[in-house]
């Protein structure tokens, strides 16, 4: 997911683009309803935040980005919040109000294509997850695009064009970032010559990318290095056998299963405890220096049974993640 000063950003941005409208520019009531407008409806998608306070965090792991961000999500917030911010103002264009808050329900959802995470954004044509791969969850260039934006408005200058001609650099910086992505996949490609899934991953760089590598029996998780033509693999992880007893009966956990509805390339771990045996699906798109942060772990004891499980962003401590990995993972190799 984009992360959320991005969201706030990115709306707090379209409402200054927003007095390009002369009805906005003329109407301060109409202003201060379109700000609230974008702001909330560049963030409105993310409520499905309330699954985690109600359902637990396996429950939103599997369904965040769901239905929230589909098709019919966009035009259920886009009335919704137009409508109801619409109510306390006089005097205003509803219709001109409805545009700039769809803009920004529609610019969340399209942000949130664009990064690893990925949505199902074309419900209820298809449940498939809809990512591109080319922006990172958090982009500084984005942000900093924004923060000069704001400054400039603060020292008055017009942010109807302040903010239309840093969205035209930016949609110039998405482009560009979109064809080096697809250059340092093909790139990828004809360095490792193997048969198997290629991955993209962003980066908050523009010439180093993130990329696994997933063959019949082998995980390769590395770094293309565009400008120096290169690809390095850093991790290589044999795949585990997913019909031994341990991974067989912790993958029936409901935690497990909300999990792998929505990742990729989930490497197993399986490792004897002193109670039983602790099994983790990692997903291996989502790397941090020599972890791997994202995974359902299960806590199993001797008869199989299951004690503990949990799903999301886990920070182990290094020397427990090192012991985890160790027996599964290669020295890093460059092509």
């Amino acid at each position: 997911m984009m992360d959320t000063s991005t969201h706030i950003a990115m709306g707090f941005g379209l409402a200054g683009l927003s007095y390009l409208d002369p009805a906005v520019a003329a109407n301060p009531n109409l202003a201060n309803a379109v700000l609230i407008g974008t702001v909330i409806g560049s963030n409105a998608p993310d409520f499905d935040y309330i699954i985690k306070l109600l359902k637990g965090n396996g429950m939103y792991t599997e369904h965040h980005r769901g239905v929230s961000h589909s098709i019919p999500a966009l035009f259920l917030w886009t009335a919704a919040l137009s409508f109801l911010i619409y109510l306390p103002f006089s005097d205003i264009s509803f219709f001109t109000l409805l545009c700039w808050t769809f803009a920004a329900v529609f610019l969340h959802i399209a942000f949130d294509i664009f990064n690893s995470y990925g949505t199902q954004a074309a419900r209820p044509f298809t449940k498939k997850w809809l990512s591109l791969n080319f922006i990172p969850l958090f982009d500084p260039f984005i942000m900093a695009l924004h923060i000069i934006g704001f400054i400039l408005w603060m020292i008055t200058f017009s942010p109807g064009f302040i903010f239309f001609y840093i969205y035209i650099i930016l949609f110039i910086y998405l482009i560009t970032r979109f064809i080096l992505s697809r250059k340092a996949i093909r790139l990828a490609e004809r360095l490792a010559d193997l048969n198997g899934v290629y991955t993209i991953i962003p980066t908050q760089s523009l010439f180093h990318w993130d990329i696994v590598i997933e063959t019949d029996t082998v995980f390769f998780v590395g770094m293309v290095h565009y400008r120096q033509q290169k690809l390095k693999v850093i991790h290589h992880f044999e795949k585990m056998n997913a019909e031994e007893a341990p991974v067989l009966m912790a993958s029936k956990d409901q935690n497990v299963q909300h999990f792998l509805a929505n990742s990729d390339h989930t490497h197993i771990i399986v490792q004897r405890t002193e109670h039983g045996f602790e099994v983790r699906w990692v997903d291996l798109r989502f790397r941090f220096k020599e972890d791997y942060p994202y995974m359902a772990t299960v806590l199993l004891a001797d008869n199989y049974e299951v004690i503990s499980s949990h799903t999301g962003w886990i920070h182990k401590p290094k020397k427990k993640q090192e012991q985890m990995l160790k027996k599964t993972r290669s020295q890093s190799t460059t092509f």
